[in-house]
């Protein structure tokens, strides 16, 4: 744990803040950073516990309360979710990441053990895989799997969905992401208008 922290200091001097620059700009860091991940042992969690990660304003909070059927998570403009929040209900354990611009704090060997202790990641994106690929390569580098959830699908127009889908699904497969599960296109505002929403939640109760 000292190791990590001590790298983590470094990766931040050297403003270091996304796996991607680390990635980028100092391998041999990469590679330390990855060997000590792999160490980490996995919290050990009771019940389907899963964790929604995105930037700000990607919808997790209104995600949240969507799929607990109850406002119970803040939301608005910007960031609302300042600390890892947990909602529980019949069918699962949700956790409410912060989204943060400094990404190397996700990197401690807390933050990992928590990663691996989740029966389930999902990523949420909004326009594009870009968005949020840094974390998808470093769960790649760890080997976690995880699902993506493109959100506020009802802002992307009718005739244009389709294509926009499209063009998800290759951007996936152009930065090359090795650990992706299932990829659902939804509305957290309008979950009855697409049907990947009902899928999510099937998909989800099943521990």
């Amino acid at each position: 744990m000292k190791q990590m922290t001590k790298l983590l200091a470094e990766l931040k001097e050297k403003k270091l803040d996304s796996f991607e620059a680390i990635e980028a700009h100092d391998k041999k860091a990469k590679q330390t950073l990855i060997q000590l991940a792999q160490q980490a042992k996995p919290i050990k969690m009771e019940g389907n516990n899963i964790a929604l990660f995105g930037l700000t304003s990607t919808g997790k909070s209104t995600m949240l309360n969507s799929l607990l059927g109850e406002k119970k998570a803040a939301t608005g403009a910007g960031e609302t979710t300042i600390e890892v929040s947990s909602y529980s209900c019949r069918d699962f354990i949700l956790w409410d990441i912060p989204g943060r611009n400094d990404e190397v704090t996700y990197m401690s060997m807390q933050y990992i053990s928590f990663f691996k202790g989740l029966t389930r990641r999902l990523i949420l994106v909004q326009s594009t895989i870009k968005e949020n690929s840094s974390i998808m390569k470093l769960l790649d580098a760890i080997e976690l799997d995880y699902d993506i959830v493109v959100n506020k699908m009802d802002r992307i127009e009718e005739e244009e969905r389709v294509e926009f889908c499209e063009q998800i699904r290759k951007e996936i497969s152009k930065i090359g992401l090795k650990c992706v599960g299932r990829v659902f296109f939804v509305s957290a505002k309008y979950p009855a208008q697409f049907p990947d929403w009902l899928e999510m939640v099937k998909y989800l109760t099943v521990s």
